[in-house]
C-alpha cells in the first residue's frame, strides 16, 4: 500500500472565554496508507474529534504539517475528505436520493454523472428501493446508511467517521458494523474512524491509534492482527480478539485514570 497522507507534529490549542489556553493535541504524528482503516481511541477530551476536524478542513488553526499524496487542484470531481457524523445528518425535507446528491453539489459533475453516482451508492448501501423515501420513514440504521452513501458519493481520498454508530441500539450497531465492512470491501476507501468502543475498533480497523489524555498524543499504535478481509463476527470469534481487547482497554483505562487524577487534584 502507498501512503495516502502523512501527519507530522500536529498541535492544537484552544482559548477559553476566560482567556486560558487549553492544549488539545500535543505532537501527534502518523502515516496513513491508501485503502487502510485507522481507528482512533482515547479518553474523552483527548483530541480525537479535533484531529478529525483538522483532517476534514473544518479547522485551520493548528501547527504541524499534513501532507496529502494526491493533489486535487486539477480534479474537482471528488473531495479530499468527507465526514460521517455521529448524529442523524440527513436533511428531513429531502428524499434519500436527494440527500445523497446534495453531497456532490460542489463537484464539477454533469447531471448524468451525478445521477450515476447516486444510483451506484444507493445500490452499495442497499437502499435502491427507498430512493424516493424521506428520512422520517426510515430506521436509524437506514438513515446512517444514507449519510454513508452521501459521503462515499463524493469519492473522497479520505473517509472520516466520527463515532458513526454511537446513536444506534446494540443490535443495529452490530448489523451496521458488518455493513461497514462490506462497504469497505467493495470501495477500499481510506478511513479514519473515531470511536470509544474498543470492540468496534478491533472489528473494523487495520490499525489502532490509542491517544493519551489531554493534551492528546500517541500512546500506542498497533496492528489489529487479523486478516483485513475478515468480517467483524469472525474476528470476535478468535482468541486473539479478547487478548487485544484487554490490552487496549488497559491502555485506555490508564489514561482515563490519569485524567481523573489531574481533574480532582487540589
Amino acid at each position: 500500500m502507498s501512503p495516502s497522507l502523512r501527519m507530522s507534529h500536529l498541535r492544537k490549542s484552544y482559548l477559553t472565554k476566560e482567556g486560558a489556553v487549553v492544549r488539545a493535541i500535543s505532537d501527534l504524528s502518523f502515516e496513513l496508507n491508501a485503502g487502510e482503516r485507522l481507528a482512533i481511541l482515547g479518553p474523552s477530551g483527548c483530541g480525537k474529534t479535533s484531529c478529525l476536524r483538522i483532517l476534514a478542513g473544518l479547522d485551520e488553526h493548528y501547527s504541524g504539517v499534513i501532507h496529502w499524496a494526491t493533489n486535487l487542484s486539477q480534479d474537482a470531481s471528488r473531495l479530499r475528505s468527507a465526514t460521517v457524523f455521529q448524529g442523524d445528518s440527513t436533511l428531513p425535507w429531502m428524499s434519500v436520493e436527494q440527500n445523497i446528491a446534495i453531497g456532490m453539489s460542489g463537484l464539477t459533475l454533469d447531471a448524468a454523472s451525478k445521477r450515476k453516482r447516486v444510483e451506484k451508492y444507493l445500490d452499495l448501501v442497499g437502499l435502491r428501493d427507498f430512493a424516493r423515501v424521506f428520512p422520517h420513514e426510515l430506521s436509524g440504521g437506514m438513515r446512517q446508511r444514507v449519510a454513508i452513501a452521501r459521503a462515499l458519493a463524493t469519492e473522497p481520498l479520505l473517509l472520516l467517521m466520527d463515532e458513526p454508530l454511537a446513536a444506534l441500539d446494540a443490535q443495529t450497531r452490530l448489523v451496521m458494523q458488518t455493513e461497514l465492512h462490506r462497504i469497505w470491501a467493495q470501495t477500499r476507501s481510506t478511513v479514519v474512524y473515531v470511536t470509544h468502543d474498543v470492540d468496534e475498533a478491533l472489528s473494523l480497523s487495520d490499525r489502532l491509534l490509542v491517544m493519551t489524555a489531554r493534551p492528546g498524543r500517541e500512546k500506542a499504535m498497533m496492528g489489529a492482527s487479523f486478516d483485513r478481509v475478515m468480517e467483524p463476527l469472525e474476528r470476535r470469534s478468535l482468541p486473539i480478539f479478547a487478548q487485544m481487547q484487554a490490552k487496549i482497554w488497559g491502555l485506555v483505562a490508564e489514561e482515563v485514570g490519569q485524567k481523573l487524577t489531574r481533574e480532582t487534584a487540589p
